[in-house]
């Protein structure tokens, strides 16, 4: 008989101090005493990744990573944990990426310094839980391994690469044997020939997801700073509920437009082997948080028409490209689409006429630095001519059959009298309608159309939607 497992994940706040492990222990503790099979899954110290990345960028710094070395000593320390136990390793380990960087700089040795974030929290978090549980740490590159995509660009195919999502019964069984609880890093993952690779940047939500599917688990459990998902971003939108339930593609759509509490890939992953995600607050675990699974139709068989949400998608880059030859209008898309291609570069929407195709990409998600933009740029503008919008932003209602709800957007949509929209685009799907724009004022077209589109808070609990931000903020 298999072991019944869950999968926690824990981001880089809830892994920083001592409160924050001993609320892990307090978790993993109330699992086991189910009779679950747990496996931990935690993110670097809040912070730390960024500054592995200064370092990797530098080409090395012994001072930076002096300063992260007692910082983890300052947290062993406060866990109780001798230094024995885990710096001599984590010398080790730094020195020989270190050398890596120098010998051969690249995409390559930058992942593997990049990775040492969670190689450190989870070591020293080991440590420390063995003194509650029987608990063993296991490099997670030796339970994923990434599947090689050609046509990316080697910034994409060593910092955000890709797991194949399904069920591993023989490493089912290979963890089962090593006991009731397991420790491992998230954001890294091996490669075929045995180096390692990130999976993009908030990528130790994927890990879990991943590894929950190969282990069948009954449950994938986000622990972060917040209680789950909202209709808005809580700290520009007060008023923005907490959403109770959301389907698969519905809370896609949501992380892939903007929502940062969860990775769009870990919804994918998840969805792929049917596994149930919550979302929950880590300082407050007992606060109703948000579970993804499959839909959650109602009554009538059908899903419930409405925007859930609306999200902000920022650091966007917007081109026109117009074709500067009419009569070659037969495979001018073909054309400038190959460019993008040889670049390695994703687009996010796309919207065409006669003689203009518009085009946003998400820079971030594709590892546009300014180098790379002007390089693409320049190779477009031999194809055709090109007017650059380089800080826009992507404002998306999600939700299910949401060109049935334009009709309650009305006093939103007057907020372009004096604004250019620069494309609308509806999802293939009929979950989310976008709204790109200039990076100006955006902040306030989110709370009107959050005015009009979302349900005001009455105290009520019902459907998807739980509480208002500031609700939860009074009960606290």
């Amino acid at each position: 008989m298999s072991a019944n497992w869950v999968v926690l994940k824990f981001g880089g706040t809830s892994v920083t101090g001592r409160p924050q492990w001993e609320a892990i222990a307090a978790l993993l503790s109330a699992r086991l005493e189910k009779g679950h099979h747990v496996l931990l899954v935690c993110s670097a110290v809040a912070g730390v990744t960024n500054e592995l990345a200064a370092i990797a960028a530098a080409g090395g710094s012994d001072s930076a990573l002096n300063a992260i070395l007692e910082r983890h000593g300052r947290l062993a320390a406060e866990l109780g944990i001798e230094e024995s136990l885990w710096k001599p390793d984590a010398v080790a380990q730094l020195e020989r990426c270190m050398r890596g960087l120098s010998e051969a700089p690249g995409h390559s040795a930058q992942a593997e310094l990049l990775a040492m974030g969670e190689w450190l929290s989870t070591r020293i978090g080991a440590e420390f839980l063995k003194k509650i549980a029987p608990v063993q740490w296991i490099d997670v590159r030796s339970a994923l391994c990434i599947v090689e995509e050609p046509g990316l660009s080697a910034a994409r195919q060593w910092l955000s690469a890709s797991c194949a999502a399904e069920v591993d019964n023989d490493l089912q069984l290979r963890w089962s044997e090593l006991g009731p609880a397991i420790i491992t890093q998230g954001y890294s993952a091996g490669t075929p020939g045995g180096k390692t690779a990130l999976l993009g940047r908030g990528g130790s939500d994927t890990s879990a997801a991943l590894l929950a599917g190969r282990l069948a688990a009954s449950e994938l459990e986000i622990w972060t700073d917040v209680p789950g998902l909202f209709s808005a971003d809580p700290r520009l939108v007060p008023e923005a509920r907490l959403l109770t339930e959301l389907d698969y593609d519905e809370a896609l759509e949501m992380a892939a437009s903007g929502a940062k509490v969860i990775h769009p890939r870990a919804i994918r992953a998840a969805a792929a082997t049917a596994t149930p995600i919550s979302i929950k607050d880590s300082a407050r675990p007992g606060m109703v948080g948000t579970r993804i699974s499959r839909q959650t139709p109602t009554r009538t068989g059908e899903v419930s028409p409405g925007v859930k949400a609306i999200t902000c998608q920022k650091d966007m880059l917007v081109l026109l490209l117009q074709n500067i030859d009419p009569r070659r209008e037969v495979g001018f898309l073909a054309r400038v689409f190959g460019v993008f291609e040889r670049h390695g570069v994703s687009i996010d929407l796309v919207a065409t006429s006669e003689t203009t195709t518009t085009v946003a990409l998400n820079r971030s998600g594709n590892h546009l630095e300014h180098a790379a933009s002007e390089a693409l740029i320049g190779e477009l503008e031999i194809q055709c001519r090109v007017t650059v919008y380089a800080d826009c932003v992507c404002l998306n209602l999600v939700g299910s059959s949401v060109r049935m709800v334009l009709a309650n957007a009305g006093s939103t949509f007057r907020f372009f009298d004096d604004h250019p929209l620069l494309m609308l685009s509806q999802s293939a799907n009929d979950r989310c309608l976008s709204l790109l724009i200039e990076s100006q004022d955006h902040e306030k077209l989110l709370r009107q159309a959050h005015q009009a589109l979302i349900p005001v808070d009455g105290g009520e609990v019902n459907s998807a939607f739980g509480p208002s931000w500031a609700e939860l903020q009074n009960r606290s």
